[in-house]
């Protein structure tokens, strides 16, 4: 399972702060592609199981066969103040070849319910529906241990997107009857605070 990629794919959930063209950062530091997935209750369950059984095929691998303490290992989901369980998904923007040592930047595969490959200006946000394609990949350096939950691709099913541009209903105003209207041409309703920064 370690060497051998082997693909699965989720039941629609709902995303949570994805990071799917521009790379997540924390203080400063690349942390890569990103996307966080909140399923039913129910489905929740299951992959939870499912990554349990992972867990226990990955501790007879070979190369952890002196690892014997596998107490408190991350099964790549954590809860959240709610009490939903979120999956998060992971893949390296960039990646140095071993052979070579040039650096590579990379790019998460997006498609349409239908499976077709989304614009380039498409940026799903938190609250789309999607499901997500992944790998797993186990780990114990002894300090840290558990499964890797390797983001591969994200197909969506109902978009949500992220947009600079500030509405008068986000900031509580209604339409006022014979008031002021402002003509179309040249106006800017850019909102300085990009939507997906806020979310932090």
């Amino acid at each position: 399972m370690a060497n051998d990629k082997v693909i699965y794919t989720t039941t629609k959930g709902t995303s949570v702060y994805p990071h799917l063209r521009k790379p997540e950062e924390f203080e400063g530091k690349e942390i890569g592609y990103t996307i966080k997935l909140m399923l039913s209750k129910k489905e929740a369950d299951k992959m939870i199981k499912f990554l349990e059984t992972k867990l226990e095929e990955a501790k007879k691998l070979p190369e952890f066969a002196n690892k014997k303490n596998w107490n408190n290992a991350s099964m790549g989901y954590s809860e959240d103040a709610d009490g939903n369980i979120l999956f998060k998904f992971k893949k390296a923007a960039h990646i140095k070849s071993r052979t070579t040592g040039d650096t590579f930047t990379t790019t998460v595969p997006l498609f349409d319910s239908q499976g077709n490959p989304l614009g380039k200006d498409v940026n799903p946000a938190n609250g789309s529906v999607v499901r997500v394609a992944y790998s797993i990949y186990p780990f114990n350096t002894g300090a840290m241990k558990g499964l890797s939950l390797r983001l591969e691709s994200v197909q969506v099913l109902e978009l949500k997107e992220y947009s600079n541009e500030a509405k008068a209903s986000s900031y509580g105003f209604e339409a006022e009857e014979g008031g002021y209207v402002a003509e179309t041409d040249d106006v800017d309703n850019t909102d300085e605070t990009n939507d997906e920064e806020a979310d932090f």
